[in-house]
């Protein structure tokens, strides 16, 4: 009987997907990398193709709060984005954040992409532990397989993602050591161009 249920326990492992990919920040110091990750709620700033990303339920920043993101279908040819219809969205919920390892979890608590059970977590490593150098983003995930998709087809979408979000990072560092200052104007200069 015990080997059943080993046989069943090593099925589902094998049905689990995991994997990790990540960027190098190279000009970013971890210190200032790891409050753009710890905006909870500010993902459509870094991540490009999700146009909508708000608050749900709950305190941003906090364990427990929940976050609705979403990607709009192209515009129409009027140009009006009051008009454009969700293509894709989530709702990912907060597990954990700890801002002395610079690491957050999240769970994925509903979608339209076919995702069912997946957790990720985002870190902020610094680079040969020192501090004041450059930092690399972690993204690592475990999940089951989704539909529709390959491993290696997730891999190359988050991939391409966590290189996203660290080039919008370094931008907007760049243009704070720049200009300044403001988070929020730096950003639509940057989104602008």
């Amino acid at each position: 009987m015990e080997t059943m249920k080993e046989a069943a326990a090593v099925e589902q492992q094998q049905q689990q997907w995991r994997g990790v990919v990540e960027a190098p920040l190279p000009s970013t110091p971890a210190s200032a990398a790891w409050p753009h990750i710890a905006s909870f709620c500010a993902l459509d700033r870094y991540l490009p193709g999700i146009d909508v990303c708000e608050l749900a339920a709950g305190e941003d920043g906090r364990p427990g709060c929940v976050r609705y993101v979403a990607s709009l279908a192209p515009a129409a040819a009027s140009g009006d984005d009051a008009e454009r219809e969700v293509a894709s969205w989530a709702r990912e919920e907060l597990l954990e954040i700890d801002g002395a390892a610079r690491r957050l979890a999240y769970a994925i608590v509903g979608n339209s992409m076919g995702f069912g059970r997946y957790v990720a977590t985002m870190t902020v490593a610094a680079d040969d532990g020192d501090s004041s150098a450059g930092c690399r983003l972690v993204w690592a995930f475990e999940c089951e397989p989704v539909q529709g998709w390959s491993l290696d087809g997730l891999l190359g979408y988050l991939d391409g993602g966590v290189k996203a979000i660290a080039a919008r990072i370094e931008e907007a560092e760049a243009a704070k050591d720049v200009a300044g200052g403001d988070d929020v104007a730096i950003y639509r200069r940057i989104v602008a161009q």
